[in-house]
């Protein structure tokens, strides 16, 4: 008998495993390979927003401070690593720039470069009086408009000199809140929108239920356009030394070009960027720039921190979701509860941090995460004092969190209450047929598809899940009256949904004095017992996430496999974003009334 020259075929338990081995050659030549792109992707993103000049300060300096583009809170992320090292300027470090370089005698005046710019009109403010008091020391603070809208213009006023680009247009108007509604668009695919709210003012649902504008809606969206256009126009009166009434013919007759608006004083120059700078440089001597990134690299701020008295400072920043911070595809920055409860944790069992400032930047989220993190405040409270700063918004959600303080500041222009609560859920059963899918369900139980998306509440579930709602909005009540010293009734009259400015809830007592972050930190210490005039280390929370991190993160999430094998759930690829996750399920919702875009 002849014998095959090739052995018969092996079952496959037999065969060699030299597949896994493969398959994992493959992944780690995949990782290398995207880690080096990856890595020179996001150094080519970052390089217009970060400064890698290497610190030096010399006598007769100008501080220059861009302010184009959005000057984050907060990073999720420390962008170093053992090949490069660079870090996005966030809110704060401007700040900090400004205040130091009044008082330092190599910094000789300070040039703002306008362009657009996203820090909104909270925050906006905040650097405006920060850039005011720079002049206090006899400075000279020069503004630079290439581009200028409202909120760019609102904060190149705080200049002694506005120069403005000879080509560019001042597009000075009033001021608008605009909002889109999406009803007609969700009838024409066949979706049906069912949601319930609490209270006449929150008016979230209406983006999807509505058409139009409420009452209630108009009423309040009216209020704070009202408000913020009187601080505009007296801002702008006061700045440029002419009346109200001469403003507001101004904003009436908008947009401009370059000379008619230096013709009506509104700045003071046609020049370029080389001719200001020329301006600005010591006779015969060249223009010294000096850039935030550059002047906080200088290593002074390191200097005699030993023995100073430290503050927590946490940042609860984006919609307010359970689970860990991160950064949303739908809705940007993300606050999860489970990192911002550990660091309320982390601060509360450090008997070196005296107090907290909890600087809060969010339209709200989830009630259950909202409630977490606000234990973990309450807590905290207990033991230290914990004082919260509100930057643009602080609504809904992010107000509720703001309740377990010792005190809350406000910015004039802040958004905040929205003290109320919806839920909801969609009925895609029309856009179903008009695709030609088909579900069928086999249930036990009453109500074991009260969440289906292929039908309509009855009315017997609407009132079980009315109630619901509205013993969530009864505790968020309770705690806004024992956080405000109010009856719950008292408290009921000023919620309803409703959002105020933080001048307009300072009438109200929702909170209890107007300033910005700084304010906040002397509050603080005070509530701590620190002396005024003693200098503080703030230690920043959460604390910063990797490059590496931030790599391994995009790189597992990408990839079912190895998400199940490094124990995430793939589930999570079906729907990537929490935002949008939350408002699918029918999660009571403690969120903004209405996304409110002012102009």
């Amino acid at each position: 008998m002849t014998l095959p020259k090739e052995p018969y075929p092996q079952p496959d338990s037999q065969k060699p495993k030299t597949v896994g081995l493969g398959r994992w050659l493959f992944w780690i030549s995949f990782s290398i390979g995207l880690f080096i792109l990856l890595s020179a992707l996001g150094i080519y993103i970052l390089l217009e927003g970060l400064d890698l000049t290497s610190p030096s300060v010399t006598s007769g300096s100008t501080l220059t401070v861009n302010v184009s583009g959005e000057l984050p809170e907060d990073t999720l992320y420390d962008l170093g690593s053992a090949f490069f090292q660079v870090e996005r300027l966030t809110f704060r470090d401007v700040l900090r720039a400004v205040r130091r370089g009044r008082d330092d005698s190599r910094v000789e005046n300070l040039l703002l470069d306008v362009r657009g710019t996203a820090l909104g009109w909270a925050r906006a403010e905040e650097l405006r009086k920060t850039l005011v008091d720079f002049k206090s020391s006899g400075k000279q603070l020069t503004a630079y408009i290439e581009y200028a809208g409202n909120l760019e213009y609102f904060l190149a006023s705080a200049a002694d000199v506005i120069c403005l680009h000879p080509q560019s247009v001042l597009d000075l108007r009033g001021i608008q809140a605009e909002v889109t509604f999406m009803r007609s668009t969700l009838e024409k695919l066949g979706i049906e929108a069912e949601f319930e709210q609490i209270g006449p003012y929150k008016n979230a649902p209406d983006v999807y239920t509505r058409k139009t504008m409420s009452e209630a809606h108009r009423e309040a969206t009216q209020a704070i356009v009202e408000d913020l256009y009187h601080r505009f126009v007296s801002t702008l009166a006061e700045a440029r030394s002419m009346s109200e009434e001469d403003v507001r013919a101004i904003l009436d007759r908008g947009p401009y070009t370059a000379k008619k608006a230096e013709e009506l004083g509104l700045v003071d120059s046609l020049s370029y960027r080389d001719e200001v700078e020329n301006d600005l440089a010591r006779s015969g001597a060249k223009f010294r720039p000096l850039t935030v990134g550059a002047y906080q690299s200088e290593a002074v701020d390191g200097l005699g921190l030993v023995g100073r008295p430290k503050l927590a400072l946490i940042y609860g920043v984006g919609m307010i979701v359970g689970g860990e911070s991160t950064d949303d595809p739908f809705a940007g920055r993300i606050m999860g509860s489970d990192t911002i409860s550990k660091a309320f944790k982390t601060a509360r069992e450090d008997r070196s941090i005296k107090a907290v400032v909890f600087r809060i930047d969010s339209p709200g989220g989830s009630d259950v995460a909202s409630d977490a993190i606000w234990r973990e405040a309450f807590l905290t409270m207990e033991k230290k004092p914990v004082v919260v700063s509100m930057s643009n918004v602080a609504a809904s959600g992010g107000y509720w969190i703001a309740t377990a303080s010792n005190a809350i500041v406000a910015e004039p222009t802040t958004i905040t209450g929205s003290i109320g609560i919806y839920a909801g859920k969609f009925n895609l059963s029309g856009l179903y047929e008009k695709l030609g899918f088909s579900k069928e369900r086999v249930t036990m139980g009453d109500s074991a598809d009260f969440w289906s998306d292929t039908r309509n509440f009855s009315e017997e579930e609407r009132k079980r899940f009315r109630y619901v709602l509205e013993e969530g909005y009864r505790r968020f009540l309770e705690k806004v009256s024992a956080s405000r010293n109010k009856e719950t009734e008292e408290v009921d009259a000023l919620a309803q949904g409703r959002v105020w400015t933080g001048a307009q809830a300072l009438e109200r007592g929702l909170v209890d004095e107007i300033g910005g972050l700084e304010r906040a930190v002397a509050v603080a210490k005070e509530r701590a017992g620190i002396d005024e005039s003693a200098e503080v280390v703030l230690e920043v929370y959460p604390r910063k996430k990797s490059y590496f991190d931030m790599l391994l993160g995009k790189m597992v999430h990408g990839n079912p496999e190895l998400e199940g094998r490094l124990g995430f759930d793939p589930k999570r690829l079906m729907v990537r974003s929490p935002a949008l996750k939350m408002l699918l399920e029918g999660k009571p919702l403690a969120l903004m009334p209405f996304s409110i875009e002012l102009k």
